[in-house]
């Protein structure tokens, strides 16, 4: 097993004991709250601050008053990029050649450009790797990209309970598109069978929908918008699965490729709406 192959196993069994306890802390929060709806979630009022604060989450359901500080930490992904448009419809032309071959090409927006992305690692010497095989096996011409998430701290207002779930969402989808990251990673070096990858999305869709159960319980309509936009982000892991499920009957290869395309997908959705909510 390769250096590369060895560290993602060693990170997938450490992110197997977070998740479980993910789950079970949204369980708890569900167990203890779920029949309660605060009228008064319309309060919920969120502005970036300058200096973060680390604050843990609450498991329990609590209606007291409070403003907190939540801090999401800068995050950096290595991309392999094929090319860089001035045109969305150039980027996209070139993403398709390389679907027609089963790879992933993810078009990312980056101010009046495009990049053109088909694969995306935690460790930068991992997406060195692979780009130099490529470079060397293939002769496919690529650039190495850091692809950064911004740090962020939101000031958050409202009830003890409220902000729990909030919390917790404005973490769950750069997670889950770190474990589809890596989940790939490791169905290619044959850690993982095409079985564990599909339970892997079938587990994602499941906490999706519980964290969205759980809002929905806590907040009424109109839903704030730091809620509204989470919520959302949750509801499409429906779609999300039924596209990583219809790839996971077709080859392992098309499932790889699903993987990483929607883990590019959630991580460029979550990059863009920390940037939203620093404006």
């Amino acid at each position: 097993m390769g250096r590369v192959e060895r560290r993602m196993y060693r990170r997938a069994r450490g992110q197997a004991l977070l998740r479980r306890g993910l789950l079970f802390l949204t369980a708890l929060i569900i167990a203890a709250g779920l029949a309660s709806r605060a009228q008064s979630g319309r309060g919920l009022q969120a502005r970036a601050v300058v200096q973060p604060t680390q604050t843990p989450v609450a498991p329990a359901f609590d209606e007291t008053a409070e403003t907190r500080e939540i801090t999401l930490e800068q995050e950096a992904w290595y991309a392999i990029q094929t090319g860089i448009f001035t045109s969305q419809s150039a980027a996209e032309e070139k993403a398709g050649l390389y679907a027609q071959r089963g790879a992933p090409g993810y078009v990312a927006q980056d101010g009046a450009k495009w990049r053109v992305f088909i694969a995306c690692y935690g460790d930068k010497d991992d997406a060195a790797g692979v780009r130099e095989r490529l470079s060397a096996g293939q002769d496919v011409e690529t650039y190495l990209y850091t692809w950064v998430c911004p740090a962020l701290t939101l000031r958050v207002s409202g009830m003890r309970g409220q902000i729990d779930v909030a919390e917790a969402g404005l973490s769950q989808g750069l997670q889950q598109a770190v474990r589809l990251r890596d989940g790939a990673a490791l169905l290619d070096c044959g850690e993982w069978t095409p079985g564990e990858a599909r339970a892997l999305a079938e587990e994602l869709r499941a906490q999706a929908a519980l964290w969205l159960e759980t809002a929905r319980s806590r907040f009424a309509r109109p839903y704030p918008a730091l809620m509204a936009g989470l919520m959302e982000a949750a509801e499409e892991w429906n779609e999300r699965y039924q596209r990583l499920d219809g790839a996971a009957q077709e080859s392992a290869t098309a499932l790889s490729a699903e993987m990483k395309l929607q883990a590019m997908a959630l991580y460029d959705k979550t990059c863009a709406f920390r940037r939203q909510l620093m404006e």
